[in-house]
């Protein structure tokens, strides 16, 4: 009988206190999970997105030796040219101007190393036959103005008919290729656009101009380097990694910079003598 009673005595339930302590050590553990499932998370579409710029580079680099050391045209006017992308659609308007039709044979056609991570499922959404929207949304934009060249822009016929010579051409034109930004992670322009992928970047200073040529955007009328929810405010690059963008580079090199450090126009133009550079008229 007193061994019943000591049995009974010995099973008891848990106090109010018990399960409150168990609940927080379930819910530090869940956060702690939620955590790293997060970081494992951003380190699978940083390691896709940097796999992905690999192969663009690769596509970039085969053109160029192709060419006998020509680089891609950044934004070539082909509005008299007729231009099929590689299903045989023939394209029209800027879509034949932009890079990723134009470099997609460089790539045996494999537009999936223009698209990647969340624009990939865009690529999905909107087909291969949307020509138009598929060349507007790569993740990735081109330094078109500083290599290769932009008419509208930086190889405008009216300047080069006056000597000036502001894009890169040639392989040799390029004296750092090692810091010479090629492609870079990039965001279509708009507060509310939430694709992550453009087809051109900006520099942060005007290719041409006398003062101040900065065109990012300002705080306080003072250049700044701090992201906002417009990429158009920085040139449409995309710091989505840890606070950064993936920077593809002329030597083939990828790193990872900050808008900081993406702001020097040493990186952007193979001509420039300064982080502050731009050609004065």
């Amino acid at each position: 009988m007193l061994n019943r009673v000591k049995s009974h005595a010995a099973i008891k339930g848990f106090t109010l206190i018990e399960l409150l302590v168990v609940i927080a050590i379930i819910g530090i553990l869940v956060t702690i999970v939620s955590g790293l499932t997060s970081k494992v998370y951003a380190i699978a579409k940083t390691a896709s997105e940097t796999g992905s710029l690999r192969t663009l580079l690769t596509g970039y680099t085969t053109y160029t030796t192709e060419n006998k050391g020509g680089l891609l045209p950044g934004y070539p006017d082909l509005s008299d040219s007729t231009v099929y992308a590689p299903n045989g659609e023939e394209l029209f308007g800027p879509a034949k101007e932009r890079y990723p039709w134009r470099i997609a044979p460089y790539l045996d056609d494999a537009m999936n190393a223009l698209y990647v991570n969340d624009q990939l499922e865009k690529l999905k959404e909107i087909g291969l036959t949307e020509t138009y929207q598929i060349s507007l949304y790569p993740s990735f934009g081109l330094n078109s103005e500083w290599l290769g060249g932009d008419y509208r822009s930086t190889c405008n016929p009216i300047l080069e008919d006056f000597g000036y010579r502001l894009a890169a051409k040639n392989m040799g034109d390029v004296k750092k290729p090692t810091q010479q930004i090629v492609f870079a992670s990039a965001k279509a322009p708009g507060p509310n656009n939430s694709n992550q992928g453009y087809f051109e970047l900006k520099s942060s200073h005007l290719p041409l101009g006398t003062g101040n040529t900065w065109r990012w955007h300002t705080i306080n009328s003072e250049p700044s380097n701090v992201e906002t929810t417009d990429s158009a405010d920085h040139g449409n690059l995309s710091c989505r990694h840890s606070g950064e963008a993936l920077s593809g580079h002329l030597d083939g090199s990828i790193e990872s910079l900050s808008l900081k450090e993406l702001a020097d126009m040493r990186r952007w133009a193979p001509f420039a003598t300064s982080e502050n550079w731009s050609a004065n008229p």
